[in-house]
């Protein structure tokens, strides 16, 4: 697996390229506080038919931080249309987990007709107040500093905690989340400052979607009510909704077969 160094909005952002190169593009976004490795279990099942690539956003994986706190959804937009821009690889289809579904959702109000079409998994359309409060009592938090990278990895937890994924996908992981600082310690490669969101507010939007979209629910997921997932999907355009079981709200984890079944099948039917 190669990468790419794409700079945007002055910040040097990291792209896991899995292959497929002249193929038409896919492009995954990981969700808050993870990283493009998440996808290295549902990823190569499209190399075959795509281009397949995965974008660490600003402050997370190997991307840069930002000098100033700067996460909102207009800037990981913003970010991700300079990207696109400038790869020279065409439209991609654009697919993303919570958070990164809800920048997906937010980047195809704006620029859909840079989008071939859209995948958002389990996302947030607006977030709940409480869900903002919580989330930046986390980034207020000191990051956590360990001795070894072992000793990091075990304590490696999925937020939210309930999970079904095998053991040896979440050490996968979580080895690729941690970096190791010149006194010998290591931290999470996360910016804490990316949990204090400043998102979008797109469940009025949704109608201005009309590249052909696909909203997943995950049924074990109380991230995303199924009849407000029906709600989403019937104000798209072009819109569709299919359910994963099998899952809580960390789907390319807990059941990445089932995943890569249903986007299968909705990018097939884009053929």
């Amino acid at each position: 697996m190669k990468a790419h160094r794409f700079v945007a909005n002055g910040l040097a952002l990291n792209c896991l390229d899995y292959g497929g190169e002249g193929k038409p593009p896919i492009l995954f976004l990981h969700g808050g506080s993870a990283h493009a490795h998440w996808w290295d279990f549902v990823a190569p099942a499209f190399v075959g038919d795509f281009h397949v690539l995965a974008l660490d956003q600003r402050g997370h994986g190997e991307s840069d931080w930002a000098d100033e706190w700067a996460y909102g959804s207009r800037h990981y937009v913003s970010d991700l249309d300079q990207v696109i821009d400038q790869w020279g690889f065409g439209a991609p289809i654009l697919i993303g987990h919570s958070m990164g579904a809800h920048n997906v959702l937010a980047y195809a109000v704006e620029h859909g007709e840079k989008l071939r079409a859209i995948v958002a998994i389990d996302p947030p359309p607006d977030y709940p107040e409480r869900a903002l409060e919580f989330l930046q009592s986390i980034a207020e938090k000191p990051a956590r500093r360990f001795e070894s990278l072992d000793e990091a990895t075990g304590h490696f937890r999925v937020l939210p905690r309930e999970t079904l994924a095998k053991k040896e996908i979440l050490e996968h992981v979580a080895r690729r989340s941690f970096k190791q600082h010149a006194d010998g310690g290591w931290t999470h490669k996360l910016d804490r400052r990316t949990m204090i969101r400043e998102p979008s507010r797109v469940w009025n939007s949704l109608h201005r979607i009309e590249c052909p979209a696909l909203i997943v629910k995950i049924t074990k997921s109380p991230l995303l009510d199924r009849e407000l997932a029906k709600k989403m999907a019937a104000q798209l355009a072009n819109g569709r909704l299919v359910e994963v079981d099998d899952s809580y709200h960390h789907v390319m984890l807990d059941n990445p077969e089932a995943l890569i079944e249903v986007v299968r099948h909705f990018v097939d039917g884009l053929k």
